[in-house]
């Protein structure tokens, strides 16, 4: 596969042709632990006919086994020291990776998970701090030789955990590891805080936690963007609260003059539970999923991250419960996990992640507005389209003359179609199928719309086009999946 890299103006990624890179992963962190290798194929079947690019996947991750083993039982790590590394574990993660190649996705890889470097986890648990100032570099330096000729890898350091975690500074064990990885994968003495273009071959970002006290959740919550001379791109959690607007969190981080691609890395999970603990069984569904998914993507995100609460741990028949109520296999064939289909398609279609935040032309929004009345709106760069979310449909009006690039209008009004993100087609103001767009007036640089349906989980995508057409969003079959008979996964 070939290598990705960030864009000259430093916002989305691109293929070596230049084209840009429709960023859509899933959470798949414990898979090397958790997924045995005919269950691992298949997923990666599946994900790739929903349309996803992109899996998320973690080389040594504790918390749903201290002792990370395989399926097959081998543990990672001899007497849980960093410097006894398993090569039976390790072939498998290889054999992980080469499938994911095979399948054409990219892999966003964490060499370990932040509990191996804090030593806690967030049930409580006291562990032995695996990952250290000593051994960091050491291991870095190791699993990134070990991959240094993966094309398709991406890298992450971090992992749940904000570097300064209950008041313990743990900055240097990152950067240290960011320095071995530059010497594993490019052979090169690099320093975390020395600016060398040799950073730049080195895609890197780091995994933080949505921090309940602070609401931070960025990649540079506790960094300092301009000496962390490793940290190409910004990665945020807006996590699985009820009240996080990741609208605001993208739009703050892309404003950043420090120019860096962001995107939203684990947003609300589909069917985690949305209070720990839990009460009365409430979990995030569907409409969750798509308001940060299209909010983040309208306010500057290069891509976006999905993620299923028995997915993510892999969780098997036996192991369900009120936390995770569904197999990973269940899990696959949810509602939400299909709707990320539509979303690359109007992400690819549409090349959303070039796209210029315009959400300041919609009138009467001021960040005072409901949560979920609030309109997040894109532009192309180029002035020909405008794309609008609407999360509970209703009216907006919109201020043009506000937009970063002047529309060229044709005439005095825009073409508008009507988009339901929750089954990728086009309807008319009468919410009836529709191939044709709708002319709507423009009068002093201002107009006005009223989506088909109103009200919770009725939300629209509005695309407003200077000229006439052909639907703007393509349906499209990305992988022709076989019809299996229901699986039986392994049992833990």
């Amino acid at each position: 596969m070939e290598k990705l890299r960030i864009s000259e103006n430093g916002r989305f990624f691109v293929k070596a042709d230049g084209t840009p890179f429709p960023w859509l992963a899933d959470t798949v962190w414990t898979m090397p632990q958790r997924m045995k290798w005919d269950d691992v194929e298949y997923l990666m079947q599946k994900r790739k006919s929903q349309g996803f690019t992109v899996l998320q996947i973690v080389a040594l991750d504790p918390e749903r086994d201290v002792q990370m083993r395989t399926p097959a039982g081998d543990a990672a790590l001899s007497d849980g020291d960093l410097n006894r590394l398993n090569e039976k574990y390790f072939a498998y993660l290889d054999w992980i990776l080469d499938k994911a190649e095979e399948y054409g996705f990219y892999v966003l890889l964490l060499p370990v998970w932040g509990q191996l470097v804090v030593g806690d986890d967030w049930a409580g648990g006291v562990f032995p701090k695996t990952v250290t100032e000593e051994n960091a570099y050491g291991y870095g330096e190791w699993i990134g030789k070990r991959y240094r000729e993966k094309s398709h890898i991406l890298w992450c350091l971090g992992g749940d955990r904000q570097p300064v975690h209950k008041g313990v500074d743990y900055r240097n064990v990152w950067r240290r590891m960011a320095e071995g990885l530059a010497k594993g994968l490019l052979d090169k003495d690099l320093k975390y805080n020395e600016k060398d273009p040799a950073w730049e071959e080195l895609l890197l970002t780091y995994h933080a936690c949505h921090e309940a006290e602070t609401g931070e959740c960025s990649t540079l919550s506790y960094w300092d963007g301009e000496e962390e001379a490793w940290i190409r791109f910004v990665m945020l959690q807006s996590g699985h609260g009820l009240l996080p607007k990741n609208y605001e969190i993208v739009a703050k981080e892309y404003e950043n003059p420090h120019v860096r691609p962001v995107w939203d890395g684990e947003p609300a999970y589909e069917m985690m539970i949305t209070t720990f603990p839990p009460v009365d069984e409430s979990y995030h569904g569907t409409w969750m999923v798509r308001r940060r998914a299209y909010w983040s993507l309208l306010s500057g995100s290069f891509g976006h991250t999905y993620g299923h609460a028995s997915v993510w741990c892999s969780i098997g028949e036996k192991e369900r419960g009120i936390m995770t109520k569904y197999s990973w296999y269940e899990a696959l064939q949810s509602e939400g996990s299909g709707q990320m289909k539509y979303l690359r398609e109007i992400m690819e279609d549409l090349r959303l992640m070039t796209c210029l935040p315009a959400s300041g032309i919609v009138d009467g929004q001021d960040g005072s507005e409901e949560m979920n009345r609030h309109v997040a709106v894109s532009e192309d760069a180029e002035g020909r389209f405008l794309c609008a979310y609407l999360p509970s449909g209703g009216s907006a009006a919109f201020a043009l003359e506000k937009l970063p690039v002047p529309l060229t209008l044709q005439e005095d009004c825009l073409y508008g179609w009507w988009w339901n993100p929750s089954d990728g087609k086009f309807y008319d103001r009468k919410n009836q199928p529709a191939e044709s767009a709708q002319a709507i007036s423009v009068t002093d640089g201002r107009l006005s719309v009223t989506a088909p349906t109103e009200g919770e989980e009725k939300d629209w995508v509005l695309i407003l086009m200077t000229e006439n057409g052909e639907p703007p969003v393509k349906d499209r079959v990305y992988y022709e999946l076989e019809q299996a008979e229901e699986k039986k996964v392994f049992e833990w």
